[in-house]
């Protein structure tokens, strides 16, 4: 994926480096949330944290949904009846278990993919709008906001599309629970062997990167 490049801040200093690239390797994702949610104020920076991400074109192709209230419940229903549509033998247990699941946070925020028509292939588009999503947990992390990426089998459903407005070409990519951790940060992840997953071309036999 090909965009211009923002230039570097001027007050990027190393200890700032180092803190941006602490916050980047600290992030986990919260296993509960409670009230309270974020505030609008916290909600605009965590939105506004998404002009940030690769964007071949600068389509901007994506958009999000806030929910929060009752709201939530229009979004369970919404979500089980895509359930049930996808899996028409779907239990009604599985189904009030499908709507529950928009009860796991005071608010949430719906990424969807909204591609734009032209020579930008809809894969990149969808990279964007996904890194959108992870913008926003970044930014959620940064601001002191519990939030944890969700997501199900299924990116359309006929009432998820008449509740958001989706367009025939639009799709819901996931949807993020936003809110206040009630339990400690999970326990750090194991380290990654960045040679096992990175391969050097250099003119030479590929070889496994070896920091």
């Amino acid at each position: 994926m090909v965009a211009p490049m923002d230039p570097v801040p001027s007050d990027l200093t190393p200890e700032r480096a180092a803190a941006l690239l602490e916050l980047v390797t600290t992030r986990r994702s919260a296993t509960t949330l409670g009230d309270p949610g974020p505030t609008d104020a916290e909600l605009a920076k965590m939105l506004a944290a998404v002009s940030s991400v690769p964007d071949h074109g600068q389509l901007r192709p994506y958009r999000f949904a806030v929910i929060t209230g009752d709201g939530r419940l229009q979004f369970g229903a919404a979500l089980a009846e895509g359930a049930r549509e996808r899996k028409p033998e779907l239990s009604d247990a599985a189904f009030e278990a499908t709507a529950a699941k928009a009860l796991r946070s005071p608010t949430i925020i719906a990424v969807f993919l909204s591609p734009k028509p032209g020579k930008i292939e809809v894969w990149e588009q969808a990279v964007t709008a996904a890194c959108a999503g992870y913008a926003i947990i970044l930014a959620a992390h940064a601001i002191g906001v519990g939030a944890v990426w969700k997501s199900v089998p299924f990116t359309r459903g006929k009432a998820l599309a008449e509740l958001f407005g989706m367009s025939p070409t639009e799709e819901m990519l996931g949807f993020i629970h936003v809110g206040t951790r009630t339990k400690e940060a999970a326990a750090a992840r194991a380290p990654l062997d960045v040679g096992a997953i990175t391969t050097v071309l250099d003119g030479n036999t590929p070889r496994p990167f070896q920091p």
